[in-house]
């Protein structure tokens, strides 16, 4: 097993893209946590509301705890899109680069066990998205205490160490959603794509059109459940249904991977 993980991480280091993707990463990450803190240090510095007993404007917005700044930029909608497109191409990539170009061929004559070859894989994509991630926190923690304007500066409390927590599985679960679906599609473009589509528009439709007559359809959706479980809302039971929709799809990806020719 050592040799298909170093196999795998000589591959994915030796591809330019893999930096380039980590890099975008990290500096968009940042860029839009520097972005609310100019914000919020905007709404702080300019308070607005009805007038005072004096006269003068009511201050209605105050600095955000360190803990709410970093659980803020990590978790918003945008920030999710970004992080997780991103660093979910980076998955994508390792049997989605090896089926376009015709390279798995050789990497199942130097590994004919596919089972490692897919476990080895899935390990090391998942440890350069998870330590992609960290970093992206611990920037954006370093962001929110240079800015004293938007920040109290208080130091790091459970408050954003739980919905990090949540989101680090949540970006795991999703690349290994990713990740299965390449493996299925043999498309690199698809493993990326149908996941997306899916979490922004097709399970977003099926809840708001379907969930009126089907009142537990959004209990049993993946992504709706994964989000519920990221705002801490019944997480063990939307977090079973997330981790029920991961095993089902990465055990119908390694049926289909030992079952097809290369």
């Amino acid at each position: 097993m050592m040799r298909n993980l170093t196999y795998e991480w000589r591959r994915i280091s030796s591809i330019r893209s893999t930096w380039i993707l980590t890099g975008v990463t990290i500096v968009a990450a940042a860029a839009l946590a520097e972005l609310i803190a100019v914000v919020a240090a905007y709404a702080v510095s300019h308070p607005t509301g009805p007038a005072g007993p004096d006269g003068g404007p009511v201050e209605v917005a105050t600095k955000l705890s360190l803990g709410e700044f970093v659980t803020t930029a990590m978790t918003n909608p945008l920030s999710i899109a970004i992080v997780f497109v991103i660093l979910s191409t980076i998955v994508a990539q390792a049997f989605g680069q090896e089926y376009r170009h015709g390279t798995i061929r050789l990497t199942l004559t130097a590994f004919p066990r596919r089972v490692p070859v897919f476990v080895a894989k899935a390990i090391v994509c998942l440890a350069v998205v998870v330590v992609t991630f960290v970093i992206t926190v611990l920037l954006t923690i370093v962001i929110g205490l240079l800015n004293s304007g938007a920040v109290g500066g208080d130091a790091p409390s459970v408050d954003f160490f739980g919905p990090a927590g949540r989101m680090i599985l949540y970006l795991i679960g999703y690349c290994l959603i990713v990740f299965a679906v390449t493996v299925i599609t043999r498309v690199l473009a698809l493993g990326v794509i149908i996941p997306l589509l899916f979490l922004i528009v097709v399970e977003a439709v099926l809840v708001n059109l379907v969930s009126r007559f089907v009142h537990w359809l959004p209990e049993v959706m993946p992504f709706t459940s994964a989000l519920a479980f990221v705002n801490g809302t019944d997480m063990v039971r939307n977090g079973l249904v997330f981790l029920a929709w991961i095993v089902v799809l990465v055990g119908i990806a390694l049926a289909v991977f030992r079952a097809r020719d290369a």
